[in-house]
């Protein structure tokens, strides 16, 4: 029965390593948090009404239509990832510190009529703001065990018949879902089977494992990069009562992401490893309108087309033995195809209260049903299956920001903010070598600002919380709840001129 399980689980998973194009992916370049200001973050990035701040460029661009002078804004950040890794009831912590800067800009008014009626000012903007921050550690550890990953390559090849011949050849000729067998092989961890003769049987594997031999197993991942849009905004100030804008975005992504499973026997080790990385590029268009109908009252709307991605996605496979004698092989596999983001709609309000503090909501709807793969030119790649699996996975969302100011002194102001972005990825059985969320995102944040009339400074700590389900080929590693908490300290640093 054993034996049953580890070929039925193996021919499900090890097929998976010739997906490229994932929910995952899709999912993580689409559900995303923007990262700009420490004034915007403390204040749950509810900005879409309020304008005013680099931010609002990459979330209602009429925000660049508030300012009524020149700014040059930057914001540095001190980022902690706490990870919580649960593996069979042990939970495993890990950590990674990182310092980066969270967006620059500047913004440029041109004044255009001296009355302070029609078209008042024409304003525009150039920087970037982080989109997404990929970056975060984890592992985990199993002792004991007495089942092996080389047991789930044997059943495979087995199961397959992969002749001697065939795991012979150079790995760019061996079909990639065999390539877990392949490297083993070349690795000395699988030998031929042997019939009573002792003539090797072409087509039937063992590992080098003894009866009953136990193992330990160490999994661990290191995921580094993210995504920061490059912008350019305009607008228009018209009767300090009307304000329209529009964003260009250029986003650049860069993911990487290095996991390792080690499994050590007596003296002997081998690491299985997948080195990662999607890099590419996205581009966008952000209009919108804030309209004043009162001095205290704010009313913004937005719309983002979506982001059309251009992407190349490399993933290296090896394993490195430490046996008798020390050995490592390797293949490489490189893709690029396109991807479209869902249309995104921002309706915002704010109340302001007579100079002594204002608060704000943003409400965004985005259907993450209408991602969508596209191949490259050169591809004849079909991806319908992937294509239909996203619009049967995934329901529409509405993400929630909230944020209130409170003015302490003219100069010093007290901030809180808090965001929701409902979980809207479904855990369908079939799809579990994904990471699939496991429940709402919430993201908490406070601070304190101080203003003069040329100069202005915040700070800012934020918090965000995921958690996800983790299934990995790997026997032992299968339902593992993560939990990441990302803790960032914001500080913004901006001249008025």
């Amino acid at each position: 029965m054993k034996n049953l399980i580890i070929i039925a689980a193996v021919i499900f998973f090890i097929p998976q390593m010739a997906n490229t194009q994932t929910l995952a992916d899709a999912y993580r370049l689409s559900s995303q948090r923007i990262n700009g200001t420490a004034r915007a973050a403390a204040m749950g990035n509810a900005f879409g009404a309020l304008g005013g701040d680099f931010t609002s460029l990459s979330i209602n661009p009429a925000g660049i239509g508030i300012y009524r002078t020149n700014e040059f804004v930057f914001t540095p950040v001190l980022k902690s990832n706490n990870s919580e890794f649960n593996l069979n009831g042990t939970n495993f912590t890990d950590n990674k510190f990182q310092v980066k800067a969270n967006n620059l800009g500047f913004v440029g008014v041109a004044k255009l009529s001296a009355s302070n009626s029609g078209v008042v000012s024409f304003n525009y903007g150039l920087g970037y703001n982080n989109i997404v921050d990929f970056n975060q550690n984890f592992y985990g550890r199993n002792n004991n065990s007495s089942v092996s990953f080389l047991d789930d390559i044997v059943s495979y090849a087995n199961s397959e018949a992969l002749s001697n011949g065939y795991l012979n050849q150079n790995i760019g000729s061996i079909l990639i879902e065999d390539w877990p067998t392949k490297l083993a092989w070349d690795n000395f961890l699988i030998n031929p089977a042997v019939d009573n003769n002792g003539d090797d049987i072409d087509g039937e594997y063992t590992s080098i494992l003894y009866q009953d031999e136990k193992v330990n197993q160490l999994k661990s991942y290191t995921q580094t990069g993210g995504i920061d849009e490059f912008l350019l905004s305009a607008g228009l100030n018209i009767n300090h009562q009307f304000y329209v804008g529009a964003t260009f975005g250029f986003q650049n992504v860069d993911l990487n992401q290095l996991t390792e499973y080690t499994e050590t026997f007596g003296d002997n080790s081998y690491t299985f490893g997948e080195d990662y990385s999607l890099k590419g590029t996205g581009y966008n268009f952000k209009f919108g309108a804030i309209f004043k109908p009162t001095n205290n009252i704010r009313l913004g709307a937005s719309v983002h087309t979506p982001t059309y991605y251009v992407l190349d996605e490399e993933k290296e496979v090896f394993i490195n033995s430490v046996l008798q004698e020390n050995h490592s092989s390797y293949g490489i596999n490189v893709y690029d195809y396109k991807l479209f983001s869902p249309w995104k709609a921002i309706f915002s309000g704010a109340y302001i209260f007579n100079k002594k503090g204002l608060i704000s909501i943003d409400a965004e709807y985005v259907d993450y049903a209408t991602m969508k793969y596209r191949r490259s030119s050169g591809s004849n790649q079909d991806l319908n299956d992937v294509n239909n699996d996203i619009s049967n996975q995934f329901q529409s969302a509405l993400n929630i920001r909230l944020g209130g100011e409170l003015k302490l002194t003219p100069q010093f102001a007290l901030r809180g903010g808090y965001e929701m972005y409902p979980n809207k990825q479904k855990d369908v059985p079939g799809n579990y070598v994904q990471p699939v969320s496991l429940d709402n995102s919430s993201v908490y944040a406070v601070g304190l600002g101080y203003a003069s009339n040329s100069f202005y400074s915040d700070i800012t700590f934020r918090n965000t919380t995921d958690k996800y389900l983790l299934n990995e080929i790997q026997p032992n590693f299968e339902d593992i709840n993560l939990k990441n908490s990302n803790n960032k300290i914001m500080l913004t640093i901006g001249f008025k001129f």
